[in-house]
């Protein structure tokens, strides 16, 4: 299962642990068939949309946000705005943005937070599932990211958490179709 996940076995241990421990598993022990188990990693790109991988960010990168502005160190905080100020208001760059988003999973101190942003990430790197977003504007969500970086550099969790939400929210309104917001380019 680790290797399935890209994840090494401490982490995946670690995860099922506390899983089981908040009754979110059983804790009983049972072989999963193939037919059940993750496609592998190369091939998830191409089962999924990318509305549904922004549905899955939207679950999990607002608590990240929080997480980051709570648990963070001045020198993670200061490799998110680094990250940030790198980037341009007007022009997307799918590696600066990654950067942005991986800095504040590391900020969260959460192994397997960070181990599932890298993932998505990946995914989003894939040249056939960039392809299948909308026509975009100049509007890159910079404004957003700045909203985000502030709040975390200002300890204010729940602002973060807010300004993620309303980021994720705004890119998933345009990759259905509606709103002029955030839109994220292809590269």
């Amino acid at each position: 299962m680790a290797d399935q996940l890209g994840v090494n076995r401490y982490v995946l241990r670690k995860a099922l642990r506390l899983l089981r421990a908040t009754a979110e598993l059983p804790s009983g022990r049972r072989r999963v068939s193939k037919t059940q188990r993750l496609p592998a990693k190369s091939g998830i790109a191409h089962m999924t949309s990318p509305a549904e991988c922004w549905e899955v960010r939207l679950s999990l990168e607002p608590e990240i946000a929080r997480l980051a502005a709570v648990r963070g160190t001045k020198a993670e905080i200061e490799a998110i705005e680094a990250a940030h100020a790198r980037s341009d208001a007007l022009i997307f760059d799918l590696e600066i943005d990654i950067e942005f988003h991986r800095a504040i999973a590391i900020a969260s101190h959460n192994a397997l937070a960070l181990n599932l942003i890298e993932q998505i990430m990946e995914i989003t790197r894939d040249p056939g599932f960039r392809a299948m977003f909308p026509a975009f504007t100049a509007e890159t969500g910079w404004r957003h990211h700045q909203m985000i970086a502030e709040a975390i550099r200002n300890r204010h969790a729940s602002e973060a958490e807010n300004a993620m939400r309303t980021h994720l929210t705004a890119i998933l309104q345009w990759l259905n179709g509606g709103g002029e917001q955030a839109r994220v380019p292809p590269k």
